[in-house]
């Protein structure tokens, strides 16, 4: 059965609460990982020749709320709501990148949504996630590019950053994404939204 354009477009108040939580767990997500990675794990890497890569492992977690969350939600500017939010709430906890942070999470959220855009958001599968996945890959290098930061660089280098990065993405934002999503639908958390009336009355296997 098709969705409704009304039901489709509207956000509803569960839709913005959860929207809001997504938001505020993946920036402390986010903010953690960045900054344990950046300033603790890079120092201990960099006499190995990772201290410029390490960040590359981890970078689908960046891409997570904005990939995750219109899975669950199905709905337009979901993606680029809750990926720029997930990077504005990061300036309000002190991220030290907060110069750019919200640049960056504002063009992965639109990667993002571009893709489930392209599908008129009618198809929340295993591929729409993962290309999803590696759009915000290549959003995300387009703006660094544009930025400056690799122009100058070995272009070996840069594709190296570029598949370490895609490959974290891939694992991170859009397998994981999509089992844990999946999990809690059929759990019954979700069933107030369509990734959760999709399992509707499937018993959780766990």
């Amino acid at each position: 059965m098709k969705k409704s354009l009304w039901n489709l477009y509207v956000w509803q108040l569960k839709d913005v609460i959860l929207a809001s939580l997504i938001a505020v767990l993946f920036a402390v997500v986010c903010y953690a990982t960045v900054h344990s990675v950046v300033f603790a794990v890079t120092p201990l890497v960099t006499p190995f020749g990772f201290g410029d890569i390490a960040i590359e492992f981890v970078f689908g977690i960046f891409f997570f709320s904005a990939i995750f969350s219109p899975y669950i939600m199905q709905k337009p500017g979901v993606a680029t709501v809750v990926g720029t939010l997930t990077g504005l709430i990061q300036i309000l906890m002190g991220s030290a990148f907060s110069s750019t942070v919200l640049v960056s999470a504002l063009v992965q959220g639109l990667s993002a949504e571009a893709v489930f855009a392209m599908f008129r958001y009618r198809k929340f599968n295993w591929f729409t996630m993962l290309l999803a996945a590696l759009a915000c890959t290549v959003g995300s290098f387009v703006l660094a590019w544009y930025r400056g930061l690799w122009t100058d660089l070995d272009p070996g280098f840069v594709a190296t950053r570029f598949i370490i990065r895609a490959v974290s993405a891939l694992l991170i934002s859009g397998i994981a994404a999509k089992f844990l999503a999946d999990r809690l639908a059929k759990a019954g958390v979700l069933k107030s939204y369509p990734l959760g009336a999709k399992y509707k009355g499937e018993p959780d296997e766990s």
